[in-house]
């Protein structure tokens, strides 16, 4: 560890972090983060040294295995630069010309289904021909159909797989595909009833609800998803960003593509729509008896239910509340509780589901299979990946034991790749310790171990989840994988390779037999719609399936010619299953895709590097890494090393026609430990962390020779751009010399004649120049005049209106100037007068004292009274024509103010009307050319467009008359190829449809005769149970002993699987109990009435002729037998033949069985009117 090496460091944020050493001294180790802090980090021991860091040209590899180290921050930090920087999420697989298998892994919401669906979709693309073909399409339609029927909505993921399947893609010579098969396993068929918070029920059922209000749907009385109880117990009715109805639109798009008929899409429908309303019925708890429970016949859901499903409606309400017990010697009928009753409802809907779920696989895989031979085929595993819950049970213990399965194929792959790898390049190497994780398997699958247990508690009357988990505890002790949890006695603890998980025992049992009760699956047998009849039909081919507790009304008991035969378990059938997978993927070239949940928000490119390292743990990528690194993880081909590392050595040293002694030198100047690295027959091998140092030696390497090389290059480059400057210059002064010589040559020639241009130009000027002066002179002249004119005329104008005005105020002036004096001298001859007045008048006092003086005074006075008063009238007259003028002159003034005020304004109008003038005119100047130009525009527009119009018409003519000519000659093409063919399969396709239509008639005719026997044998059922409790045959036999002890143990083991117990005082009536009554009600009639009799007497003549049926089958069959021993190669027309009698056997029994069914009906209907 030297001062420079890049290392990684445990950060409790991001897991790792990268680090560059700075100082280290043995003990002590300092070391600078990415960010650039500083750390110490104290080391006990080599062993605890950081990891190394892979070098830059190694970082996003695809191949994980090709990092020089192999670690766990490496591959960490490798997935996270593939994953954020280049959104590369996918690799790349090898190609092998063999079967291959992809396994897709990783936990819930990791991305399965998805890159599953991816993987089928390239497939689809690149194995398909140059047009798609109907099969590619049909793959990909394979997709929303089982997302619809089998994938669901939980906590960690919107759209999970709650069922694993493969599917194989077969391609024939050419590599095309040519057919596919699919697998299934383990459905989920709990979550049909029962959904945890915020979880969904399989999104079929939404859909339909969402497309509630379509025309073909109205019949099968759907609503709001709220509305039933199968969709609503999880409270999260919708998805964000989930369109329902449209889904639902998709998925009939797909059963269309893959040729389900509107008939059967109607069914199905009709059959999803009746389990919804199946948990809608209201099971009663019977008030009088707390050990029974009942349906009222009026429920809607049950009148709907059985209008959907085709089924009596009074057989189902009964069976739902009741169930058959057989014994020995009798068969009876016990009442099941509230809780019985409701736990029968649920398993019933869950078998319908799966069963119409494993025929839409059937008939997805009869679609999809192939007619042409298949030479190679792709198989792709989506599988549920390792889970671990709060509470887990039966499902997670399937699921986790599978990964195991997966896990060990994985490691012994990985394993066996290695070994292969190195036995074949002859290397020596030592046995590479992994986790085996074969003792887990066995544990599980092994003689007593779990699933066998399991299997052995199922089968005893009385086992329950407790009982087996105690045995688990005695007999899985010895086990290292088996733990015993500490406070709990009803859970077990399983060391899985991924981590520890504590199952709980509750429900393992039910879950792991499956059962559902025999009488449903007869009327649902008996149902008037063949795809509903169809779902229940016994698989002869497969005695696991057959029923063990059925009750027929038969004659005197037969031995029983099997053993014991018991249903297969769940756990039983998903170990053989997985047993044919692991075959099946060993048998091919396996590639293995672990998706990886970047973070649990479910956020794109959101990388959390906890939740990564832990499912890199989990899903063994580290353990693999680990195995790889244990070896030698990186090899070289002898050529692909010699051309990258050759610059470590000499040439001396290569020997060119022997790679291996080249390598082995260079090695070993360069590697002094010879076990880091070994050579093989056409590989090197390297140890971990050897390429990274031959990459370092490389980098100095190329480093200092680099700098040589650019010393030499340099120094040539410069020597050859001086020479090519010498060049260019001397070649451009020769060609710079010879254009000055020209550029002279020229400037003389031009400027002669320039002298003689510009003589002529400038008297041409000088003329045009004093013409253009001349006329500017006389226009400024006739201006100027005009403007002086003008001014003239204003100024005369002006000087006689001021002239008028002058007038007017120099008279008025005047005219005041006059007032104000006469007003003056008035008033100074008034005060003279006044003077002289006083003077006189003192006089006038002294002199009035003698009268004579008073009368000549008197007479003067009358005088100057008379004159006085005529001055004071003529005062007065002047003083009111001086008022008038004062009034004139002050509205002269008024209005000389307006004048002046008027003269302004209208100059400053005057200058306004010129500019706008002016104005008005360059606008219209403008306006006129912008009008011209737009016109301009208008017309090239017009003729561009009828220019365009004529090639478009012109085009289209000859695109329609090409479309015309190849439409002739493709027709004419196909009509050549399909002239021939016509013919040929004309007649052939004729034949064909006269005989699927004979077989059709043949099989629809097969079936309704096992729909009517199953209904005659429910009825007999229903006879039985409507006189008593338990029926006994004449002979005192039971009905039922014509099974065997292990059909009685059968019957004890369904007893307990439905949780009753059989005792003595369970409730049934004994024939001898029975009170009859004659028709008219006398209690001492006998025990039996004539129409008991009736009843008997037909059922006996029934019987014979059943018997008589089958004789006359019997001589019908050795007849077609003698026909066809009369020719060893039967012909078409004795094959005909042969259909058209059993059609016609078929048909008179048939219509014998319905006879006689209506007689039955009719006899029943007499004995309960």
């Amino acid at each position: 560890m030297k001062a420079g090496a890049r290392v990684w460091i445990p950060d409790p944020k991001t897991v790792w972090v990268g680090a560059e050493v700075t100082k280290f001294d043995g003990k002590v180790l300092d070391v600078t983060l990415e960010d650039g802090e500083t750390k110490t980090i104290q080391v006990s021991s080599s062993d605890k040294l950081p990891p190394l860091r892979n070098p830059d040209i190694l970082i996003g590899e695809n191949d994980l295995t090709s990092l020089s180290y192999l670690h766990e921050p490496a591959v960490l930090y490798n997935l996270q630069v593939r994953f954020c920087n280049q959104n590369a999420i996918y690799t790349y697989c090898g190609k092998e010309s063999q079967n291959q298998s992809i396994i897709v892994s990783g936990e819930s919401g990791a991305g399965k289904t998805v890159s599953a669906k991816y993987a089928m979709r390239y497939f689809a693309t690149v194995g398909g021909c140059d047009t798609e073909t109907q099969i590619e399409k049909k793959v990909l339609a394979s997709n929303p159909i089982m997302e619809a029927i089998g994938n669901a909505k939980t906590t960690r993921n919107d759209n999970s797989s709650r069922f694993g399947k493969y599917i194989e893609i077969d391609f024939n010579g050419r590599y095309h595909i040519v057919g596919a098969n699919m697998r299934t396993y383990l459905l989920e068929k709990s979550r049909v009833t029962f959904q945890a918070p915020e979880e969904r029920n399989y999104h079929i059922f939404y859909q339909l609800c969402a497309s509630a209000h379509l025309d073909e749907l109205q019949d099968m009385q759907l609503g709001d998803q709220n509305y039933f109880h199968y969709t609503n117990l999880g409270d999260a009715p919708t998805i964000p960003g989930v369109d329902d109805a449209k889904n639902f639109q998709d998925t009939r798009n797909a059963f269309n593509l893959l040729g389900f008929s509107e008939q059967q899409q109607i069914m199905m429908f009709r059959i999803l729509s009746a389990i919804l309303h199946l948990g809608n019925i209201n099971v009663q708890q019977d008030k009088k008896d707390a050990e029974a429970s009942f349906i009222e016949e009026s429920d809607p859901h049950l009148v709907t239910l059985c209008d959907l499903l085709g089924v009596e409606c009074d057989q189902l309400s009964t069976w739902l509340c009741n169930r058959k017990i057989q014994s020995m010697r009798e068969v009876i009928t016990k009442q099941l509780t509230h809780t019985q009753a409701m736990f029968a409802r649920d398993a019933l809907a869950k078998h319908i589901y799966s069963q119409l779920f494993e025929w839409i696989v059937r008939q997805i895989n009869k679609s999809l299979a192939s007619s042409h031979k298949i030479h190679k085929f792709i198989g792709v595993l989506d599988i549920y990946g390792f889970e671990t819950f709060e509470i887990n049970s039966f499902e997670q213990f399937c699921i986790n034991y599978a990964n195991e399965k997966l896990q060990q194929q994985f490691n012994m792959h990985v394993f066996k790749l290695e070994q292969e790898e190195y036995v074949r390049e002859q290397i020596e190497w030592k046995f590479i310790d992994f986790y085996d994780n074969q003792p887990c398997i066995d544990l599980i699958e092994s003689k007593l171990g779990v699933l066998d247990l399991l299997d052995e508690e199922c089968k005893m009357p009385k086992g329950t989840d407790n009982t087996w988990c105690q045995k688990l505890f005695t007999q899985c002790k010895k086990w290292k994988h088996f733990e015993k949890p500490r406070l709990s006695q009803t859970a077990f603890l399983v060391h899985h390779f991924a981590d520890i998980v504590q199952y709980e025992v509750q429900g393992f049992l039910e879950k792991n037999r499956d059962t559902v009760m025999e009488e449903h699956i007869n009327i649902l047998k008996a149902s008037q719609y063949e795809l509903v009849a169809e779902l229940f039909e016994e698989d002869k081919s497969d005695s696991k399936l057959k029923p063990v507790a059925k009750v027929r009304s038969a004659g005197p008991p037969q031995p029983s010619k099997g053993g014991k035969q018991h249903k297969k378990t769940v756990g039983s059938q998903f170990r053989e299953s997985l047993g044919l997978l692991m075959t099946t993927l060993n048998a091919t070239t396996p590639h293995y895709v672990r998706c990886i949940k970047p973070n649990d928000q479910k956020v794109a490119f959101l990388f959390d590097p906890h939740r990564a390292v832990q499912q890199l743990r989990a899903c063994g990528v580290l353990e693999t890494i680990r195995i790889s690194a244990a070896g030698y993880p990186s090899r070289w081909a002898y050529q692909d090393f010699l051309n990258r590392y050759r610059v470590l050595t000499c040439s001396k040293d290569i020997v060119r026609t022997d790679l291996k002694t080249t390598c082995q030198k260079i090695l070993e100047n360069l590697v002094k430990e010879e076990d880091k690295f070994q050579f093989g027959k056409t590989k090197i091998f390297f140890r971990a962390g050897q390429v990274a140092y031959l990459e370092k030696l490389r980098a100095d390497k190329l480093r200092a020779c680099a700098v040589a090389v650019q010393k030499n290059v340099r120094g040539w480059l410069h020597r050859k751009r001086y020479l090519q400057m010498r060049r260019t210059a001397l070649l451009l002064q020769k060609h710079g010399r010879a254009l000055l010589a020209r550029r002279h040559t020229l400037f003389l020639r031009r400027t002669r004649a320039a002298i003689k241009i510009q003589k002529t130009v400038r008297m041409f000027v000088q003329r045009r120049r004093y013409q253009r002066t001349c006329r500017t002179v006389l226009q400024l002249q006739a201006h100027a005049r005009g403007t002086w004119a003008r001014q003239r005329f204003q100024l005369m104008r002006k000087n006689a209106a001021a002239t008028t005005i002058q007038k007017h105020v120099r008279g008025f002036v005047a005219r005041r100037k006059y007032r104000r004096s006469m007003v003056a001298v008035v008033k100074s001859q008034a005060a003279v007068r006044r003077y002289f007045a006083r003077k006189q008048f003192k006089k006038l006092k002294i002199e009035a004292k003698s009268v004579e003086h008073v009368k000549k005074l008197n007479v003067g006075l009358e005088n100057k009274i008379i004159s006085l008063q005529q001055k004071i009238e003529e005062m007065r007259r002047e003083r009111a024509t001086i008022s008038t003028k004062q009034v004139d002159t002050k509205e002269l003034t008024a209005q000389l103010e307006k004048v002046k005020q008027l003269e302004g304004t209208v100059l400053a109008y005057d200058n306004r009307v010129a500019e706008l003038v002016q104005k008005v005119a360059q606008l219209q100047q403008e306006n006129e050319q912008l009008r011209n130009e737009k016109e301009d525009i208008t017309t090239e527009k017009d003729l561009l467009k009828l220019e365009k119009d004529e090639i478009v018409e012109h085009l289209n003519k000859d695109n329609i008359r090409l479309k015309e000519n190849l439409d002739k000659m493709n027709e004419y093409i196909k009509a050549k190829e399909k002239g021939a063919i016509e013919v040929l399969e004309n007649e052939k396709r004729l034949l064909l449809e006269e005989f699927t239509a004979e077989r059709a008639a043949y099989q629809r005719l097969l079936k309704e005769n096992a729909r009517l026997e199953q209904r005659y044998e429910n009825l007999q059922s229903e006879v039985g149970r409507m006189r008593g409790g338990h029926t006994r045959t004449p002979s005192n036999v039971s009905l039922g002993s014509s099974r065997s002890d292990a059909t009685l143990e059968d019957g004890h083991e369904e007893d307990v699987g439905y949780g009753s117990i059989r005792s003595k005082e369970s409730v049934h009536t004994k024939l001898e109990d029975v009170k009859w009554e004659d028709k008219e009600g006398s209690p001492g009639s006998d025990m039996k009435s004539d129409s008991d009799l009736v009843d008997v007497t037909l059922v006996l003549k029934l019987q014979q002729k059943l018997k008589a049926l089958e004789a006359e089958k019997g001589r019908l069959a050795k007849r077609l037998e003698d026909l066809e021993d009369e020719d060893g190669t039967p012909t078409e027309d004795k094959k005909n033949l042969k259909d058209a009698i059993r059609l016609q056997d078929l048909e008179m029994e048939n219509s014998k069985l319905k006879g006689d069914i209506v007689r039955l009906r009719e006899s029943l209907a007499k004995d309960n009117p």
